[in-house]
């Protein structure tokens, strides 16, 4: 969700660009901004999160703030919370306890700082900060850092349901942003980070504040506004025109969400599809329902402005930091060019953290499903032919829709195993469907999926073309699989239910040489869902409906893929709904399920 501070806009994503036109207006005062006001900041290529004070003055320390309206995160999560808020293997756990060691042993000689900005006796006041180990999402760095973005204050908001309050500033009509920046003096947040890094170090971290950049050379658009941009209608026709007159007509389908081929939706604004469009692979006519082809094509057309018109002016400039087009790109903060809050210009950062495309079945029997971007052969996939002896866990099911109950799984076995293979069967008579009709494809699970083990890098997601979970996992195994002799496989199953038992003649379809170990042993236990999950259910009116809380035999503190598809029902109506899913997605991932299974609340991220 973008963490306390939420997300930083990029250009197309301001209230005031509404057009091809309007955007070509803002790089033309970005460049303006640039060459008389300054060149703005470093935007880092690290992880979001947000401190503030809390205790009197015997017990002051610093706190982290997720920005939610969970009760631990209006308290704030102290050193000694860590754990309550951040579930086992977590890798914010290790870094946000350091962070807080810096911080809360600064804390005796920054008092002056944190008065003069407001944050001493003011938990709603925050410092916006992204902190970097080596690599984060795309970029290496070669230092551990926190780099202070700024001071913001949370929004006053009240829980609907349950009354729970988060004090703050009075919320302006029609904004939803979680809080806002609010101005400091500059000398105060040097002095701040001078201190801090006198502690910083000890740690092995080194502390930023905005981090300038400077105009090293001319910022000039007219080369990259004529360079061809060429969209593939159908196989026998395509429309080529300049990036300038495809600007000069296109509406921004900031909105709109379009419908795929395949049946899924997405957003117009999304980086995959324009990435599809821009390559050109699969025709316009093959890959979007023509009612939204339009705003599909002016999307993509955005986005590529976006890039290559940043890229020019990420250019012409450098930083104490290096190449500015190393990072993930630049801020800029002029309320009266850009409006109230910073807005992000990224360059080629904008498609440099792409993950899974959109999926596309193949013809051929017995293929496995693929993305439009990624070809899956022997060479490349670890699990072929010159794998070598390994331990493989594999995890079969339908996942419809994957959840965080399913993911406790994967992270678990993901310590077990040198590889964890997600193996998605294709069931044809039972489809699962959410309220609205729409049915949650194999192609819908492996992008979830693919979201939601971004952080384990010996997670694969294949999709299986055979209907049953035990068929494709006994084709997985058996001697026509990809599997060397010699490889260890753990199944993943749960102690819970009836998996145990479906696997009980696992050992007679394995390939020779490949060893099965012993089921029942390699079975976890089901994690549950948290208390503030049930605490919420259980005075909400969605609980009327939830189909653990109707069925016989089901226990609502389990996760329920039935219950996920109730409250994505809810989503674009409830408020509520949104913060239960969380439960089911991680915070952080919400939005971009929701846009996965073409769900639009008013509130999601289109970048």
């Amino acid at each position: 969700m973008g963490g306390a501070a939420g997300h930083m806009a990029h250009p197309f994503d301001l209230g005031w660009v509404n057009s091809g036109t309007d955007l070509l207006d803002f790089f033309e005062r970005a460049k303006v901004y640039v060459e008389k006001k300054g060149a703005g900041s470093v935007k880092i290529d690290g992880v979001n999160v947000s401190f503030k004070l809390v205790g009197d003055d015997e017990t002051k320390q610093f706190a982290v703030d997720r920005g939610s309206l969970k009760p631990i995160d209006i308290e704030g999560i102290t050193m000694d919370r860590v754990d309550d808020r951040f579930p086992e293997g977590h890798g914010m756990r290790p870094a946000i306890r350091t962070l807080l060691s810096i911080l809360n042993a600064a804390l005796p000689d920054i008092k002056a700082e944190l008065e003069d900005l407001g944050m001493w006796d003011d938990p709603s006041r925050f410092l916006n900060t992204e902190y970097v180990e080596g690599t984060t999402n795309v970029t290496e760095y070669d230092e551990n850092f926190l780099a202070i973005h700024g001071l913001s204050q949370f929004y006053h908001k009240i829980h609907s349901r349950n009354g729970s309050e988060r004090p703050g500033m009075e919320r302006p009509e029609g904004v939803k942003a979680p809080s806002v920046e609010v101005p400091y003096n500059p000398k105060t947040m040097e002095n701040l980070v001078n201190k801090l890094n006198l502690v910083a170090k000890e740690y092995g971290f080194q502390v930023y504040g905005s981090v300038p950049t400077e105009k090293i050379d001319e910022i000039d658009f007219s080369s990259t506004l004529s360079q061809p941009f060429t969209v593939k209608v159908s196989d026998d026709r395509e429309i080529t025109k300049s990036l300038q007159e495809w600007l000069s007509e296109a509406s921004n389908p900031r909105y709109n969400t379009v419908k795929l081929k395949d049946g899924s939706r997405t957003h117009a604004l999304h980086k995959q599809l324009y990435m599809n469009i821009l390559n050109g692979e699969t025709p316009i006519v093959d890959l979007i329902e023509d009612a939204d082809a339009e705003a599909a094509i002016y999307g993509a057309v955005l986005m590529h402005a976006t890039r290559v018109l940043g890229n020019d002016v990420m250019k012409a400039l450098t930083s104490p930091m290096g190449d500015v087009m190393n990072h993930e790109g630049i801020v800029m903060r002029d309320e009266k060019l850009f409006g109230p809050n910073p807005v992000k210009i990224t360059g080629e950062f904008i498609v440099g953290n792409l993950g899974g495309g959109f999926g596309q079945v193949t013809e051929e029997e017995g293929d496995v499903n693929v993305d439009l971007d990624v070809i899956d052969n022997e060479d490349a996939d670890p699990v072929g032919q010159n794998a070598g002896v390994e331990k493989i866990a594999l995890i079969p099911g339908a996942f419809k829709p994957p959840h965080r109950g399913h993911l406790g799984m994967v992270e678990e076995y993901a310590q077990r195993a040198d590889k964890v293979v997600v193996l998605i069967s294709s069931p044809l008579k039972s489809g699962r469907k959410l309220p609205n009709g729409r049915e949650i494809t194999a192609e819908d699970s492996k992008k979830i999926w693919e979201t939601l083990v971004s952080h384990l890098p010996n997670v694969e997601v294949q999709i299986s073309p055979h209907a049953s979970p035990i068929t494709a996992t006994y084709d997985f195994v058996g001697k026509d699989g990809p599997l060397q002799p010699g490889t260890e496989v753990i199944l993943g199953v749960c102690n819970k239910g009836s998996d145990v038992e479906r696997f009980s003649q696992a050992e007679k379809y394995m390939k020779d040489g490949v060893v099965l170990m012993p089921v029942r042993q390699c079975a976890i236990d089901p994690i549950s869902h948290s208390t503030y999950y049930m605490d919420i259910l259980g005075q909400s009116p969605l609980k009327d409906q939830m189909p653990s809380m109707s069925a016989s035999g089901k226990d609502p503190r389990d996760f329920h893929a039935s219950d996920m598809r109730y409250l994505l029902g809810q989503a674009e109506s409830d408020e509520e709904a949104v913060e239960l899913l969380e439960d089911f997605t991680g915070e952080d991932n919400i939005f971009d399920v929701l846009a996965i299974l073409g769900l639009n609340t008013g509130l999601n991220e289109l970048a």
